[in-house]
């Protein structure tokens, strides 16, 4: 039985706009974003970060490769069978990364004693347990997709005058969106129950050392994880109307703002900023901030001293591997 979807909606007239949010978030700005963290000494992030940006480089090269083809209307074959079985692979390769991302974060609130249960692995054995899954997820798309647009070259056609795709069969219909929309929901609830943690540890600090100044915390963390919540929602939402084979303009382009929204998740951060256009502005120095950060260090190391030796659940709010830290 043949599944049969409903005509897409043309959008080449929307072209230029599908490219330029292309261009701006995937080829342009997460490049130079993987090529700060790369570089710059101040601004180091945890490889999972850095994969991630260039799983949605990737993702952005491969749905402009008809664009980069000049022919929207009758794309070589080989071009179009190219992009259509990549681009059934880009979504779930992404959202694996994604998934990576978020449990990077959640891990940083595990204890250090069960953390350490890691330590014997060999490093480079974690590099590749971090950066390979994307890509196998990737694979284990793009063959199937492949294998049935090579045995059914009809299928393999111009899809919505912006990309080419399978017009017909269970991969966009099913098989893509399903798979996104499971690990979405993955990535929305493991960011929100890092946010309880994080609000639930502060409340334990609070009642736990109720004569310690705490610190008003930073609303930067807070509006990079709203953000990211949002971009994993209207992700979802773009998943689901794929499912449903909506034929509006709105999950095209919401597809085509995905680079941008990771750039802006990640690139909003002060330490980027100050790299990007304070890079030869040399700081003052004040003696009392030295004075004030030896202080500052011996209370927090009394305070870390007293506080893992204290039974408070699985509740850590605080980051133990500073190498591993994503914002």
């Amino acid at each position: 039985m043949t599944l049969n979807e409903p005509p897409p909606p043309d959008l080449k007239s929307l072209s230029s706009v599908f490219f330029a949010l292309h261009l701006a978030g995937g080829h342009i700005g997460l490049p130079l974003l993987v090529a700060t963290f790369c570089i710059s000494k101040t601004t180091k992030r945890h490889l999972t970060v850095i994969n991630f940006c260039i799983v949605w480089i990737l993702y952005s090269i491969i749905y402009c490769l008809l664009i980069y083809g000049g022919d929207l209307e009758n794309p070589p074959y080989g071009l179009c069978l190219t992009q259509a079985a990549m681009n059934y692979a880009a979504p779930p390769m992404a959202v694996v990364a994604g998934l990576e991302v978020v449990l990077q974060i959640w891990s940083t609130f595990v204890e250090p004693w069960k953390e350490a249960r890691l330590a014997n692995i060999p490093q480079w054995l974690k590099m590749v347990a971090i950066i390979v899954p994307p890509y196998l997820t990737f694979i284990a798309f793009a063959i199937p997709a492949a294998y049935v647009g090579h045995q059914s070259p009809h299928w393999v056609q111009v899809k919505n005058g912006l990309y080419c795709g399978l017009m017909y069969g269970p991969f966009e219909m099913y098989a893509v969106p399903i798979f996104c929309g499971i690990f979405l929901l993955l990535i929305i609830g493991f960011e929100l129950a890092t946010i309880v943690r994080i609000i639930r540890g502060r409340q334990i600090i609070k009642r736990d050392f109720p004569l310690a100044k705490a610190k008003r915390p930073s609303l930067s963390p807070w509006c990079r994880a709203a953000l990211f919540l949002i971009y994993a929602t209207l992700a979802l939402g773009a998943c689901i109307m794929d499912l449903k084979q909506d034929p509006s303009t709105f999950g095209y382009m919401i597809q085509a703002a995905l680079p941008l929204a990771a750039f802006l998740v990640f690139g909003l951060q002060k330490d980027v900023a100050l790299t990007w256009f304070y890079r030869n502005r040399k700081p003052r120095w004040d003696p009392d901030d030295e004075i004030r950060a030896s202080v500052d260090s011996q209370r927090v190391v009394r305070s870390l001293s007293i506080f893992s030796a204290s039974t408070i659940g699985s509740t850590t709010p605080i980051a133990t591997h500073p190498s591993s830290s994503l914002v």
